[in-house]
């Protein structure tokens, strides 16, 4: 089953003060339509990008746009095309100097054709399956990286894994001192708490009534739990939930548990209540809001979910409903077998 994410932060922001020592940049853009709208869209996490000072929307004319402005390093972006169609691009880097960019509005999040230094080390990086060990071995030879630095970026924001650690303490010191390189050791050390095999922290999180709430009220709990976290505008978390739903009804009498944490903000969390009730959720729903303490543990993409045992410890993280319901189904089976082989 392919795995649906939101992702948060995607933004557009102009004019804002500098950072560091800065280059100059132009942009300049191709695309096979006569007008429209282009907009730089951030990649994931905003809080990943130092203060942006130089305008994000622009104009298409003649099928050609342009950006320019300063920046100290290679930035991550994806290109969202508005016009006679629809077009997102799959992320590419702006680089300082002159650079060229061409999008196709007809193709599906295509990396697109860019002739700067940064953008030609992505494209032989692309040419092998990377996984946080080869992303480790490539940090390792080239330790001044930014391209590299981005990519530890990307896959933190889908998974953590030790690996990345290793990775990020080959970057040079230029690289780890960048702005994206100083929030990534941040979330680093925060997504090692939710790595697998440890305790998952008992979060204070606010009720239906706006009351504060323990995730946990009990030193253990049953065989199983399953945290889920979402928010009210992720379809990806909403589609889930009519098999969440069978899965908890078939199992919550049997050692099975699940709690929902909604990030939602202050604007959102009618709605929040509103998907709650039409969907008829019968696993406790507690609010996250703004989503700080999700921020603090690093996570960035919805739905996630940590499945626990009876101490709370993390033993499978981002399981799908069809898996989680193999696994109860396994599960269960053996605690049958095991109590029909009492004497």
């Amino acid at each position: 089953m392919k795995k649906l994410i939101c992702f948060l932060g995607f933004i557009t922001v102009g004019l804002l003060h500098a950072q560091s020592v800065e280059n100059p940049f132009t942009l300049n853009g191709y695309i096979n339509s006569d007008t429209g709208t282009v907009r730089l869209i951030l990649t994931g996490d905003s809080s990943n990008y130092p203060p942006i000072h130089f305008l994000t929307i622009g104009k298409v004319k003649n099928g050609q746009f342009s950006f320019n402005g300063v920046l100290s390093y290679p930035l991550s972006f994806r290109l969202l095309f508005l016009g006679n169609k629809e077009y997102v691009s799959d992320l590419f880097y702006i680089d300082a100097g002159v650079q060229t960019i061409r999008c196709h509005v007809d193709s599906i999040r295509e990396i697109p054709d860019m002739n700067n230094a940064t953008m030609q080390e992505l494209y032989q990086f692309k040419q092998h399956h990377y996984t946080p060990q080869t992303i480790q071995a490539y940090t390792k030879k080239h330790p001044d990286s930014y391209m590299a630095m981005w990519q530890l970026v990307r896959m933190l924001s889908f998974n953590y894994n030790p690996n990345l650690d290793t990775a990020y303490a080959y970057l040079s010191d230029a690289v780890k001192m960048s702005y994206t390189g100083a929030r990534l050791v941040e979330k680093l050390k925060a997504a090692s708490v939710l790595s697998l095999h440890h305790v998952f922290p008992n979060l204070t999180l606010l009720d239906r009534s706006n009351y504060p709430t323990k995730l946990f009220t009990d030193e253990k709990s049953k065989h199983y739990t399953l945290i889920d976290f979402w928010f009210s505008h992720c379809n990806p978390c909403i589609g889930q939930f009519p098999q969440f739903k069978q899965i908890y009804q078939k199992y919550k009498n049997v050692n099975f548990d699940m709690i929902g944490i909604s990030i939602d903000d202050n604007e959102n969390i009618i709605n929040w209540q509103k998907v709650i009730d039409e969907h008829q959720l019968p696993w406790k729903q507690l609010l996250d809001k703004n989503g700080v303490q999700a921020y603090k543990l690093a996570i960035a993409t919805y739905p996630r979910n940590f499945l626990l045992d009876n101490n709370h410890v993390i033993i499978q993280k981002d399981i799908t409903p069809e898996a989680l319901n193999s696994f109860l189904a396994e599960k269960m089976h053996e605690q049958k077998s095991s109590f029909s082989n009492v004497p």
